[in-house]
């Protein structure tokens, strides 16, 4: 299901009723959710701000110690460093016991989870799993950076639960799970039948 908060008991019952090179910059973000059954959609916004509050979360935190390895994690060597990987988490052996680690960029692996969350910048599309993003390349997936894009401004005209009859002219067309949004400074519009017309309903995304 999606993490977004319509902000009136209208705007639910309306939402329940319908049915990547690596780089940063501004532009277009989608947010397509998987596995943890989350998705968002974003433009011109951090990642780290908003979409990553949805992505989603990982199995285990950074630093925690298992009782055990998986017996079929297999070994990746990255400068001179021995990480055990296993279905999107890496171990690293320290102090006589395996730590999960947060994986250093640029190392490569072949798999990753299944249905990872999938953001989409410009065209370009990033991979994340267990808190881990990736670009693909050819048959592998490279650990990146977190994408970074700026910050949105609110718009004080429009107000999260109302319609509007005309969309603003800067807003840009953007899907989640295959329904038509359109989103404009951190706001997104959801078109909506009114008396034989069209209007667009403002929600927003949790904060």
């Amino acid at each position: 299901m999606m993490n977004l908060r319509l902000l009136s008991a209208l705007c639910v019952t309306l939402m329940a009723g319908c049915a990547h090179s690596p780089r940063g910059g501004h532009g277009h973000v989608r947010v397509s959710g998987h596995g943890g059954g989350v998705a968002a959609v974003a433009v011109g916004i951090g990642i780290g701000a908003l979409v990553a509050n949805v992505i989603s979360r990982p199995k285990y935190e950074v630093g925690h110690k298992p009782t055990h390895v998986p017996r079929d994690a297999r070994d990746i060597h990255f400068h001179g460093v021995t990480y055990r990987y296993h279905n999107g988490v890496y171990y690293r052996k320290m102090e006589g016991a395996f730590h999960v680690v947060r994986p250093p960029l640029g190392i490569r692996v072949h798999t990753l989870p299944p249905k990872p969350d999938v953001i989409v910048i410009d065209g370009e599309t990033y991979y994340v799993a267990e808190g881990v993003y990736y670009y693909k390349s050819g048959d592998d997936y490279i650990v990146v950076d977190e994408p970074k894009v700026s910050a949105p401004r609110r718009h004080t005209t429009y107000v999260s639960g109302q319609f509007y009859s005309d969309l603003p002219s800067q807003a840009k067309p953007v899907k989640i799970n295959g329904i038509q949004y359109f989103t404009y400074e951190g706001l997104f519009f959801l078109p909506q039948p009114v008396n034989g017309s069209v209007r667009y309903l403002v929600v927003e995304l949790n904060d």
